[in-house]
Order: structure tokens, then C-alpha cells, then sequence
């Protein structure tokens, strides 16, 4: 005889702000953007996203150089940070967008999308108009506009 077991589904990933340990006010938030986010900060996004932190510094422009300046004095200034906050965005709109799958998020953060000029969301994190029309996209597919 086997024995039944209840079932639990599994539970999505924190909420990745949370995750990430920034805090929920916006007013902190914007003040962390100002004085600059920890190199730290951008590696656990690299890891909980799965992609390589070189990828993920160049996809939001900070080349290897800047990214081996930065650690050695462990913040990244206002406007990479600004970047950053960026990524985060995308991110987890994109992991909602998926519900928490955040494998399937990852795929599609580095398919060619039409809708983005067959270029990829992840290559599009460098601007701010580049990261508002992913976001949008992503608003778009939310809501089940076809583009």
C-alpha cells in the first residue's frame, strides 16, 4: 500500500528586491542609486538570474575594465547604479511575466524578439530607452498585445 502524500506546490522565488535585501521604500531605493550599489550587489543579480556577471556588466554597459575598478573599491557610481536599478526592473518584471520561473525568464532574456528589432532584452539594458521598450514589451505580453 503507498502512502498519500499532500500536495505542496512549489513556491516562486522571493520577490527579487527582497531577495536582493533593497529595501521596499522608494525614496532608499533612489538614495542607494545616488551614492552607488555595491559591486556585490550586481553579482547576486548575475547569480539568481544564472547568467555570467561579464554578460550581465556589459549588457548594462560596464565594461571589464570598469567592472575590475569597481571591485577594488566596491561601489559603482550613480549612473552605473542607475543601470543597475535598471536590470533589477527588468528582471523582475520579466520573472512575474513567467511566474517565477526564472529559467524561462532567462531564455527569453536572451531570445531575439521581434518586436525589440530581433534584438535580444538582455542587450538592451544600456539606455534608459532601450530598458523602458523591454519594459513595455513585457507590458504588452502581460496584458496579451500581440506586437
Amino acid at each position: 500500500m503507498t502512502e498519500s502524500r499532500k500536495y505542496a506546490p512549489e513556491c516562486p522565488p522571493n520577490n527579487i528586491w527582497t531577495e536582493l535585501k533593497l529595501p521596499s521604500e522608494d525614496a532608499k531605493v533612489r538614495a542607494m542609486v545616488r551614492t552607488g550599489f555595491s559591486v556585490d550587489l550586481l553579482t547576486n543579480i548575475a547569480n539568481i538570474i544564472g547568467f555570467r556577471l561579464a554578460l550581465v556588466a556589459r549588457s548594462i554597459g560596464i565594461p571589464s575594465k570598469t567592472l575590475a575598478r569597481r571591485r577594488k573599491h566596491g561601489l559603482f557610481n550613480s549612473e552605473e547604479s542607475g543601470r543597475i536599478f535598471c536590470l533589477i526592473q527588468v528582471t523582475d518584471r520579466v520573472t512575474s511575466l513567467f511566474e517565477g520561473d526564472r529559467k524561462s525568464a532567462g531564455q527569453w532574456m536572451q531570445t531575439s524578439i521581434p518586436a525589440l528589432g530581433q534584438k535580444k532584452p538582455i542587450e538592451m539594458l544600456e539606455t534608459t530607452a532601450d530598458t523602458l521598450a523591454v519594459l513595455n514589451l513585457i507590458t504588452r505580453l502581460e496584458f496579451g498585445v500581440h506586437s
